[in-house]
């Protein structure tokens, strides 16, 4: 499904997707809005965003994911307190990332908001 999808927007060229997020971050909710069954964050979850750096820094390690792309949800937007995309960035490390092209994209996949923004980045 995903090769279909992406073909469409990218060609023939080979596209590999990583979806990482803790439990309960909304990867489910957002791939049903996208129907298709990338990084996601909980934005409102500040006391875990730690272990989803390290988490994120060790999958950039991974020697497949060494010349990729890195699109971050930063989902639960709607929810009252939710870490800004400026926070997440800093509190992930982002900033840090020199050789790597990465983008943060505020979302809400219970309202479908900024995924499609995301995915055209």
């Amino acid at each position: 499904m995903f090769a279909k999808l992406f073909s469409n927007l990218w060609g023939e060229q080979e596209v590999r997707i990583l979806i990482l997020g803790l439990d309960g971050a909304g990867k489910t909710t957002i791939l049903y809005r996208l129907q298709v069954r990338l990084v996601y964050v909980d934005s409102a979850d500040r006391d875990r965003i730690g272990t989803c750096r390290d988490e994120l820094v060790s999958m950039l390690d991974e020697e497949e994911l060494r010349n990729s792309v890195l699109l971050v949800f930063a989902n639960k937007q709607d929810i009252e307190g939710a870490m800004t995309a400026a926070e997440i960035s800093v509190s992930l490390g982002l900033t840090r990332l020199k050789n790597r092209q990465w983008a943060i994209y505020r979302t809400s996949a219970t309202k479908g908001e900024g995924l499609h923004d995301g995915l055209d980045w």
